[in-house]
């Protein structure tokens, strides 16, 4: 059963492929994901900080269906994944650690820059194999 939660901008194209690229990655199943603009979207992040919902742009949450879950975002978000995925990934994972302000701006300059450089015809859509992954 799926632990975490990955929140995408779904109209990005960028979003989308590192979405593909984790469901390539995550051979346990662990994480399902759901767009920034779908239901789920809504009714999840409508309780959480608005520091927090308002950002467009990944937000994690691990142990979802917990009592207890754990969100992070934007740079540290994308790093905590590599670590979940273990492996190779974990490596990247590492830098989890630091403090949001050492990755997150890094991380900014990509999200600010994205549409521009991969545009939303470029998303792929989930396979039939990957499609019990996503939710509304």
């Amino acid at each position: 059963m799926p632990k975490h939660l990955v929140f995408y901008d779904g109209k990005c194209g960028l979003c989308d492929q590192a979405v593909q690229f984790i469901i390539r990655q995550d051979i346990q199943e662990q994480f399902v994901f759901a767009p920034l603009q779908g239901i789920t979207a809504k009714v999840k992040l409508e309780t959480l900080p608005s520091s927090v919902k308002n950002e467009d742009s990944l937000i994690l949450i691990e142990n979802y269906q917990s009592t207890q879950p754990e969100i992070t975002i934007l740079g540290r978000g994308a790093l905590r994944i590599c670590w979940l995925l273990g492996g190779m990934l974990s490596i990247l994972g590492l830098f989890s650690w630091l403090p949001s302000s050492c990755v997150d701006w890094a991380y900014k300059i990509v999200a600010r820059n994205r549409h521009r450089f991969f545009s939303n015809d470029q998303c792929v859509l989930p396979t039939p194999q990957s499609r019990h992954r996503f939710l509304p």
